[in-house]
């Protein structure tokens, strides 16, 4: 069993299904989801679901818990929620995210000097996005993944779930900074050509197009019967949302900026609603939604109207503008987005839990210019 497998949900699941008193409760709810762990119980099976999901809850199943980059990571979260499959029904509250807190302690750090001795951007291009490509295509890890979801998400051999699925990879793989530049890469005021290439980071033409999009509710389900993406929600919820109050709970910018990023390549990838905007949006309507338009709504603010987000996305543009203008010759410090650690027991802690759901989000997706390559040019 690999390292980052011991105390996961796949390891708790085998220490169960060693105990009788364990292992009963554990069936029994396990065949309450004979298709996928994030399907609800049928109305006839669910008081007996809740009666066995309740009675594992002070088991170590109760509190066990799947990390990013673990191998068997959808194994380990379909279990997860298998034990949590209560949560989520009838409301948008998912209950908490399934991961293991995480630290993140180092700060961003680029040579990026090398932009300039490389000759391939100006020391005073006013286009940060260009130098943030630049500093990707540079780094080889960065610009092998990044001409890997190119290939698949190019309008001419656009394949959108290979995309979606490549652009997961990118963004779980390559060094968080790498993302977050290209992600986050500020643009002056009226910019179209930098707005383009923010905009363009995530392929929106292949990997979410506009075109006739679909009921969000629609997508909200999708998102739900998959358990990736159920969790990526899950996780965007617990540390992207605000109270009534407009107080955002989650207590870490740049944790959100984790979460939203891990939402990219799921059917609920957001992106920049244009090349002139840091505002962002699901590719989804209300139209359509009857009797649940409020429902609907309250789902597309949740990306649309979102604090929380809004404050992580200047706060981080606020740094790149800095550490990459052309006046960045010394180390920039992060202030708002010093190292951090995040409390590991979201589940015993009730002011980490969300409330019924709170609009949540306002960000986007971005930007692809890619230099050198001309399948990914055409992105």
């Amino acid at each position: 069993m690999d390292s980052m497998s011991m105390g996961s949900c796949i390891n708790a699941k085998k220490l169960c299904l060693a105990d009788s008193t364990c292992s009963g409760p554990f069936l029994d709810l396990e065949s309450c989801f004979p298709f996928t762990a994030s399907a609800p119980p049928k109305p006839e099976n669910q008081e007996g679901c809740l009666e066995a999901a309740q009675q594992l809850q002070n088991n170590s199943l109760g509190s066990c818990r799947c990390q990013w980059r673990m191998k068997n990571q959808v194994t380990c979260l379909a279990i997860y929620w298998t034990i949590h499959s209560t949560y989520g029904l009838g409301d948008y509250d998912l209950g908490g995210s399934p991961y293991k807190e995480i630290v993140i302690s180092r700060p961003l750090k680029f040579n990026h000097l090398d932009l300039f001795e490389s000759g391939s951007v100006s020391q005073s291009s006013p286009d940060l996005c260009l130098k943030s490509t630049t500093l990707c295509t540079l780094n080889d890890r960065c610009n092998k993944l990044r001409l890997a979801y190119g290939e698949v998400c190019s309008v001419a051999r656009c394949q959108p779930l290979k995309c979606q699925q490549e652009l997961r990879v990118f963004f779980e793989q390559v060094a968080e900074h790498y993302a977050q530049a290209l992600l986050f890469c500020p643009c002056d005021d009226g910019d179209d050509v930098c707005g383009a290439r923010r905009r363009n980071t995530i392929a929106p033409s292949c990997a979410s197009p506009t075109r006739d999009p679909p009921n969000c509710l629609m997508l909200w389900e999708t998102c739900l019967q998959d358990v990736l993406c159920r969790s990526r929600l899950a996780d965007f919820q617990m540390h992207c949302h605000t109270d009534p109050l407009g107080t955002c709970m989650g207590k870490q910018p740049r944790r959100c900026l984790k979460a939203y990023m891990g939402l990219i390549g799921t059917v609920m990838t957001p992106n920049y609603i244009s090349n002139l905007s840091a505002d962002v949006a699901v590719s989804c309507s209300c139209r359509g939604s009857g009797n649940q338009l409020e429902e609907c709504k309250r789902i597309q603010e949740s990306f649309s109207s979102n604090p929380c987000l809004t404050k992580a996305i200047k706060a981080q543009m606020q740094f790149h503008r800095q550490l990459l203008s052309k006046s960045s010759s010394t180390a920039v410090s992060q202030d708002s987005f010093s190292s951090y650690s995040v409390d590991t027991d979201q589940v015993n802690n009730p002011a980490r839990r969300l409330r019924p759901w709170v609009p949540t989000i306002s960000l986007g997706s971005l930007t692809l210019v890619l230099l050198l390559h001309p399948v990914l040019g055409h992105l």
